[in-house]
């Protein structure tokens, strides 16, 4: 009889919600990792032999439907769930992208709670930064260990339906800046929209993305009625295939993260998704001089602003160099094929190799290199 495979189970509802950060690590996973995906812990109690749970974001984990937002009840019973799967063998890591939720509200004490007891009953915790690991390593006595970071892949296809014709639109002389993504608070993309138009003259600026928060829709609808034709916001998602087709035609990447109003703790510890994909399209980065930021875009064109200080400095920095009399007007030139395939294919490894660490008896198909089971320096 065939003893099943201990499994390796991210703790996500991809696919149901499609993911492109867990889309594009499934897509490049080396085929022996034994990875499965569960949207919560409860199914895992069926699952023989006990492998590894794998936590990302926790939030989800601890929201009290009956009361519709995270409550220390809901807190406490995902830590003693997570507590009897230790005790039955389970190992426990947990992969950071940010120490706590950045939607859904303010901070709580059970969220700072959360994040310090699941640092505490890891076996591992993953980050995507050396800055992260730095971070991690100060608040927790668990092994800690960098796995790098990756973007979005480069389209397959030409651009087709709207995103064809936003690429049409978005063409001309003048500089084009590029802001993707979700309309979140965290950005506060209406206040780095007024920005925009307060610090440049000449660059336009496409922010592409939708809001779900009426509030923040109004706001920045007002902005870009006022701004002349040099705001253009298209309020929809940008499918992750056709994503590239917007980075080429930028001339740089517009990337805002808050650190007032409850955000400090994007010093500490930042997955910054638009950043790791502008870069790895090769599109310079304007951005907040964040830990994570700096260390992502090091060796790459950016601007980077004090955080306290906002991007209006880094804006006009950007608009001058790309305005001034030696830069080519137009376009963007072609750049070369982006890294984002590669750099998921080097973090598929280092989630195999640390699966043969903590699941023995699972031998993979090579011995893993100690290299590639990701940065543990101490």
């Amino acid at each position: 009889m065939t003893t099943p495979t201990r499994r390796w189970v991210m703790i996500t509802d991809y696919p149901r919600w499609p993911s492109p950060y867990f889309a594009h690590l499934h897509r490049h996973a080396p085929p022996a990792l034994p990875l499965d995906f569960s949207p919560g812990l409860a199914s895992l109690k069926a699952t023989h032999p006990p492998g590894v749970v794998n936590l990302h974001r926790l939030k989800r984990l601890y929201h009290d439907p009956a009361e519709g937002v995270r409550t220390p009840r809901a807190a406490a019973e995902l830590l003693a769930a997570l507590a009897r799967l230790r005790r039955a063998g389970w190992r426990i890591v947990w992969t950071v992208h940010n120490l706590h939720p950045i939607d859904g509200g303010a901070v709580t004490d059970t969220d700072d709670a959360v994040a310090q007891e699941v640092l505490g009953l890891a076996d591992l915790v993953l980050c995507h930064t050396h800055a992260d690991g730095v971070s991690l390593r100060a608040r927790t006595g668990a092994d800690v260990r960098v796995v790098g970071w990756a973007g979005l892949d480069d389209p397959g296809q030409p651009p087709t339906g709207a995103i064809a014709a936003m690429v049409e639109q978005v063409g001309g002389d003048e500089p084009l800046f590029l802001l993707m993504g979700h309309i979140t608070r965290y950005k506060d993309v209406p206040a780095t929209a007024a920005a925009f138009l307060a610090h440049t003259h000449r660059a336009r600026l496409l922010i592409a993305g939708a809001s779900r928060d009426p509030a923040i829709s109004a706001d920045l609808g007002r902005v870009v009625a006022g701004s002349g034709g040099r705001l253009i916001w298209y309020p929809h998602r940008v499918p992750p295939e056709q994503a590239g087709h917007l980075y080429a035609s930028a001339h740089a990447a517009v990337c805002p993260y808050r650190t007032d109003a409850g955000y400090g703790f994007f010093a500490d510890v930042l997955h910054p998704s638009s950043v790791t994909t502008a870069t790895c399209y090769r599109v310079p980065v304007i951005a907040p001089d964040l830990p994570a930021v700096r260390e992502i875009t090091q060796g790459h064109s950016r601007w980077l602003a004090p955080a306290e200080d906002g991007l209006g400095g880094a804006l006009a920095s950007a608009e001058a160099m790309l305005t001034s009399p030696g830069h080519a007007a137009g376009p963007p030139a072609r750049r070369p094929p982006g890294e984002s395939a590669s750099r998921w294919r080097r973090i598929g490894q280092i989630y195999q190799a640390l699966a043969a660490e903590l699941l023995p008896g699972e031998p993979p198909p090579h011995r893993p290199r100690p290299h590639l089971t990701g940065d543990h320096r101490r």
